[in-house]
């Protein structure tokens, strides 16, 4: 389910929990010394469950209590901005001189339930929406999604994708809006966009005059660097340009020995630069911390053909294809390496497996002519 179903799903679930009671034409709804008096029959909303609290308590007060009333009212806002009668009731709201802004905020502020936090953060933006509402709402998405990632729940991460995207919308608002720099620095590197999260940061340094989140986001720039190399270093092998990209990716070794991914890709800069022996020594080091990485198996496997280790080249690729047996391009790598090494008729086996996989793949069918040229 993509993030914008399932909000939208939550939503209507929560619209269910809403019932009406309707006010007399001539009815009068009073708020300190103000009063507002129907010129119609209203339905207004109110939640099930204070209803069922108001009833429960008739002995003690008389009808339903206006806060519950509210209350209702702001989740009809926050789950169906196009319902008939809201300008009716903001029309109550001014007569009576009820600020309805600073009092959802003021709830959300004073530890309402997660969930009944993001239905009102969504009142406030179905209200007027801005760059001040979008990071409210985008506050109590985030308490929502972690409230649910420790619960152990994985619906957590589509209020935390929701967070993400409303924090971006800040800035479309208002670019000089430090706090939605602060929090997206946090997501962006969550997401393992590390020169995203510093840019994103820097710019929060900039901006931020709180002297307290400055120092911490100035503490977390100086801890993400290492990450920001890797990320630059990894781009720079897919740019093809090694040197520069071993710059960056050996200093970083002495630190992070066990993160396979930095081996890898330090694996393929050196087999870009020609130098498989290398290459090999990084990939194989990459399998001592994770056994079934699929990738570093075929590259390696590619640098074992390369340096005429044919049976071992072959292997390799045989303990890829029990992992993922699909793949026409693997089962090509592997007829190469048998063909190599003098076994035809392994290597015409797997070529007519890679050609039922892919009947148009041009390296399959590229081998099949050099093993009928060969034998």
């Amino acid at each position: 389910m993509k993030r914008e179903e399932y909000i939208e799903e939550f939503f209507t679930k929560k619209r269910k929990d809403i019932s009406f009671i309707s006010l007399k034409k001539g009815a009068a709804v009073n708020f300190k010394d103000k009063t507002y008096v129907t010129n119609k029959e209203l339905p207004v909303p109110v939640r099930i469950e204070r209803l069922l609290e108001d009833i429960g308590k008739q002995g003690q007060i008389d009808g339903i209590t206006l806060n519950n009333i509210i209350d209702g009212i702001i989740y009809i806002i926050g789950t169906d901005r196009d319902f008939e009668y809201i300008k009716d009731y903001m029309d109550m709201f001014r007569d009576l001189d009820f600020s309805f802004e600073p009092y959802v905020i003021y709830c959300i502020n004073n530890d309402i339930k997660a969930e009944d936090g993001v239905v009102y953060g969504k009142a406030l933006i179905n209200n007027e929406e801005n760059e001040k509402t979008c990071f409210i709402y985008a506050s109590c998405l985030e308490k929502m999604g972690m409230d649910q990632h420790e619960k152990g729940n994985d619906t957590g991460r589509y209020f935390l994708e929701e967070a993400n995207y409303y924090f971006e919308k800040c800035l479309d608002y208002n670019d000089k809006f430090s706090l939605a720099y602060y929090k997206l620095g946090y997501y962006y590197k969550r997401k393992q966009q590390f020169i995203k999260a510093e840019l994103t940061w820097q710019k929060h340094q900039e901006l931020d005059e709180d002297d307290l989140r400055t120092e911490e986001i100035r503490n977390e720039l100086i801890q993400l660097k290492p990450y920001v190399d890797f990320e630059k270093g990894y781009n720079l092998v897919l740019k093809e340009k090694p040197d520069e990209a071993l710059e960056l990716l050996l200093p970083l070794v002495k630190d992070f020995s066990g993160w396979w991914n930095l081996l890898f890709f330090i694996g393929l800069a050196y087999r870009s630069k020609g130098e498989y022996e290398i290459a090999e020594t990084y990939f194989e080091n990459v399998l001592k911390i994770d056994g079934a990485q699929k990738e570093t198996l075929n590259e390696l496997g590619l640098c074992k053909i390369i340096r005429g280790k044919y049976v071992e080249a072959a292997e390799l690729f045989s303990k890829l294809l029990s992992l993922d047996p699909g793949k026409s391009e693997v089962f090509c790598n592997r007829a190469v390496a048998y063909m190599y090494n003098n076994q035809a008729d392994k290597a015409k086996e797997d070529i007519q497996t890679a050609l039922k996989i892919n009947p148009h793949d041009p390296v399959a069918l590229s081998i099949k002519e050099e093993l009928e040229n060969k034998y």
